[in-house]
């Protein structure tokens, strides 16, 4: 072997060895990685755990107190019913067990109902319970030195009722009208009752519940595959009793026994009002089985990845060579792709040249600007956009031509942009050369560095002038049409109203007097008659409020609503519920309170006719500056998107119809459906004209 090929194999053996060292470099600071990514999972799932515990022990806590809460108020609900104090004064048992029959039954909770007098004899209960001479264990008695006044949630004790299960009583007092105590109205609530809530308020492994009375006796526990033994939990959950109460508050800690090496996460918060406490305790090893599991696949993933990079290595030893021997090819590769680059230039030189005229002979005006807004190209459709050369634009600000009440927007477009937005659809008015104003629709896209910084913008803009003119005229022809619908409306009304009304109503009255003079077998098909005019006469009057009624111009928006509301609800096709607020209806004209009218009116009608909805809730609430009227029923729902776009349909021309009447009149219509019903809200503006 000459020298030249000894020094070649002495630097190929050097070349791998400082390869492997640094894979094992690799190796040692992936596992201290691992170990500290270890560490911080397990930190962060102890955190995550002891908030999870510590929010579910205060739920169930406000759970457990909102429920005892109703079942007292519910005692006291009957304690204040005359009814109840009568039959207590007299004392009328049959009265007092109809009364207390409903308690009983309300739940399964409920181990029996009872009436006690001021000493805790038992008077009446339900189901009977057997005579006791001793008072009932679970009333006050003891706790106040004079009368008590009021509810109590006694500590667990045995039930009354055999097999004596352990029971719950929540009681409260009878007063006589002078303030003396009469007597005591409670239940027995079972214990079990708890347990089942426990059950199923978790289905976590390794997770249990424990509810202690005031006194510290366990009322109910309800565990869960639970991993440790009763005994463990026990101790467990006196520790973080007694931490609570020398805070005072709810807490939450890691506690456990270090000799037998056996942790849990306790979470302990009181119930308010009633002096009980809720303990959870979740086994340290189940809760923290998803953070091992996961540092498992961290590790296995390193290993792999380790793996990887050994065989990348020797792969790269073993072509370092054939590399060598490629570089002279590439060299000539590289010659000839530098040729393939300048052909490619050539022709990307023509290719923008191309793009370019393009862009100089779109009717639309093509535009870029920097970062500060300014001009860098225009393109020739400037001079019939806005009568400007394309040389007269480029430098100077974009926001210069842009009409300075709607130069907010183009501000506010910028603001986006910078903040990273890419694309913008924008229509707002510009100032042309010879002074005239020019609708604009801009459609512009953000230009980006290579570190995603705003470098400019790049948009083209179409004059949308004789459109938006168009729109402008159909918007107005569209509130004509409209105001001579309604006024045609109103004298039609009126003449139902006036002529026809008064002639139904001579004609009826003729017929009652026909009827009166006749008598005999004639008077029954005068009586058909006159209930025939007299239906025609209803029919008339409903016709003639349906196209205009006479509350909304005497009374108001208010009262018109409250009576469609109420007139509906007295027909029995659907149960209207209505929240209507007052405000000021000077501030509001009467095209707009018309509009809203009908707007209600036609929503209440799609209920009836398609939403198959049993009730309907209407809300007309006042605001700074605005009005806005609610209509929401609870049936089937309907496809928003695809009602408004069919068309002219007939079956949408409803909705079509309340579109256009809020948006003549300033608001805005917004329409959400679902299976679960559908809500249409108007909001309009106040003192503003239409």
């Amino acid at each position: 072997m000459d020298r030249h090929k000894l020094e070649q194999s002495l630097s190929w053996r050097r070349v791998a060895y400082m390869g492997f060292a640094a894979l094992v470099f690799l190796m040692i600071l992936a596992a201290a990685y691992s170990l500290m990514v270890f560490r911080a999972l397990r930190d962060q799932g102890e955190k995550e755990n002891l908030a999870a515990d510590l929010a579910l022990a205060e739920i169930g806590t406000q759970f457990i107190s909102d429920h005892q809460d109703s079942l007292l108020d519910r005692l006291l609900g009957v304690t204040a019913r005359n009814v109840f104090r009568q039959a207590v004064r007299q004392p009328d048992l049959q009265d007092l067990q109809a009364l207390l029959r409903p308690l009983g039954t309300a739940s399964q909770e409920v181990e029996s109902v009872f009436l006690a007098d001021a000493h805790g004899r038992l008077l009446v209960s339900l189901p009977p319970l057997p005579e006791q001479e001793t008072p009932h264990p679970g009333l006050p008695l003891e706790r106040l030195p004079g009368t008590p006044s009021r509810p109590w949630v006694s500590p667990v004790h045995p039930g009354l009722k055999p097999p004596h299960q352990p029971v719950v009583t929540l009681s409260v007092p009878i007063l006589d009208n002078d303030g003396s105590l009469r007597g005591f109205l409670g239940v027995c609530q079972r214990v079990e009752y708890w347990e089942q809530f426990f059950q199923r308020l978790s289905s976590r492994p390794g997770r249990t519940f424990h509810l202690f009375d005031q006194r510290g006796r366990l009322v109910a526990q309800g565990v869960q595959h639970a991993a440790e033994d009763l005994a463990s939990l026990g101790s467990l959950t006196r520790e973080v009793r007694e931490d609570l109460q020398r805070r005072g508050r709810a807490v939450s800690a890691l506690a456990g026994d270090p000799e037998s090496r056996h942790y849990a996460f306790a979470s302990a918060a009181p119930v308010p009002d009633l002096g009980w406490v809720l303990v959870v305790v979740y086994d340290y090893q189940a809760a923290m089985s998803p953070t091992r599991a996961m540092f498992k696949n961290i590790v296995f993933f390193l290993l792999l990845l380790f793996g990887a990079l050994i065989v990348m290595g020797f792969l790269m030893l073993s072509r370092y060579r054939m590399q060598q021997l490629m570089l002279g090819r590439m060299d000539e590769e590289a010659r000839r792709l530098e040729a393939v680059v300048q052909q490619r230039t050539a022709d990307l030189r023509s290719s923008t040249e191309r793009y370019r005229s393009l862009v100089q002979d779109l009717p639309d005006m093509v535009y870029e600007m920097d970062a500060l807004g300014k001009l860098t190209f225009v393109s020739n459709a400037s001079q019939t956009v806005l009568g400007y050369r394309p040389e007269e634009m480029v430098g100077h600000p974009r926001r210069e031509y842009v009409l300075p009440e709607d130069r907010h927007k183009f501000d506010d477009e910028r603001t986006r942009a910078e903040q990273g937005e890419q694309l913008s659809n924008l229509v707002i008015r510009h100032l042309a050369k010879d002074g005239g104003v020019r609708w604009l629709a801009i459609h512009s896209r953000g230009i980006f560095d290579g570190q995603g910084n705003v470098v400019g913008r790049r948009g083209v803009a179409r004059d949308m002038s004789q459109q938006v003119l168009a729109e402008r005229r159909v918007r107005e022809l569209s509130h004509l049409l409209i105001k001579a619908q309604e006024e045609e409306r109103k004298r039609v009304a009126l003449d139902l109203h006036d002529e026809l009304g008064q002639l139904l109503s001579a004609l009826k009255i003729g017929l009652q007097s026909l009827a009166h003079q006749q008598g005999g077998e004639e008077s029954g098909e005068f009586e058909r008659l006159i209930r025939l005019s007299q239906k025609i006469m209803d029919r008339i009057r409903a016709l003639a409020y349906h196209l205009r009624p006479a509350i909304l111009d005497s009374f108001g928006l208010v009262a018109a609503l409250e009576d469609l509301c109420d007139s509906l609800a007295e027909s029995g096709l659907v149960e209207v519920e209505r929240h209507v607020q007052e405000f000021d209806e000077k501030a509001f004209n009467s095209e707009g309170k018309l509009a809203l009218f009908r707007f209600v009116q036609e929503s209440l009608t799609n209920v009836v006719k398609h939403a198959h909805s049993p009730r309907a809730e209407v809300r007309l609430e006042g605001g700074e500056g605005f009005l806005r009227v609610m209509v929401r029923d609870f049936g089937r729902g309907f496809n928003v998107e695809q009602a408004l776009g069919s068309g002219l349909e007939d079956k949408h021309l409803g909705l079509l119809g309340m579109e256009e009447r809020i948006r003549l009149i300033g608001g805005q219509l917004s329409i959400q459906s679902s299976s679960e019903g559908t809500t249409l809200t108007a909001v309009v503006p106040l003192g503003e004209k239409p």
